[in-house]
Formats: C-alpha cells, structure tokens, sequence
C-alpha cells in the first residue's frame, strides 16, 4: 500500500453499467482513506462513458485536487484517481495493459498485483 501511496494513487475501482441499477462499483481500494468514488460513482461513469457510441471516450480529466484516469473496455472502467503530482501518462499505460491482460474484467486482487509490479519495474529503470 505505501508503494501505491507513494506513486500519488489515492483509489482504484473498476466500474460496470447494470442494465437495472445504471452504473455500479464492481471494487474498490482507497488507499489514502481520504475520498471514494463512491461518492462520484454516476456523474464519473457518465463523464467518460458519454462518447462511447462515437469512439470518443476521454482517458483522463482533470479537477482541481486530484486526477482521474481511466482504461474503458466492454462498458467496464478501471480508474485510477491520483494526486496531482502523479504522473497521468504513465498510469494511462499501466490501466491500458492491466485492462488488456484481464480482458477488460480484473479481480481486484490481480489488478493490484500487476500495477504494484509496474510500480516497482519503473522504479528500477530510473
């Protein structure tokens, strides 16, 4: 969790659309216990699934406190909100190739794994 902490990650959450319920939170990890997703959860799946129909979902926005980056595949979004020092290009690729490797549905557990390694390997090149 301090390896996460300390890349700027705030939360992690895969997001799905229920046909009945409208959006909902498959998981999630807040890992500085400071914000959910939660509490954006609809307006968060709308702002980036809007476009999809047209080929045109954003893969980043940026607010005031915090960023928000995302991997979309089959109506599922794995999100990433981050500090505002944390590098957005650099988690767009690691949302992108964990989405790519669990077929656009990983366990909470695997997608954990996979970014902590990518952590950890980036920081080795340095």
């Amino acid at each position: 969790m301090s390896l996460l902490k300390s890349a700027g990650v705030k939360s992690v959450a895969l997001l799905n659309m229920d046909r009945v319920h409208g959006p909902v939170m498959k998981w999630e990890l807040n890992v500085d216990g400071e914000e959910s997703l939660q509490k954006i959860l609809v307006e968060l799946y709308t702002m980036f699934m809007v476009g999809k129909a047209k080929q045109m979902v954003p893969r980043a926005m940026i607010f005031e406190d915090k960023n928000i980056v995302v991997s979309e595949r089959d109506y599922n979004l794995l999100c990433f909100m981050l500090r505002k020092e944390a590098k957005i290009d650099e988690f767009l690729k690691y949302a992108e190739k964990i989405m790519e490797k669990y077929g656009g549905n990983p366990s909470k557990s695997s997608c954990l794994r996979s970014l902590i390694a990518r952590l950890r390997n980036s920081w080795r090149s340095y």
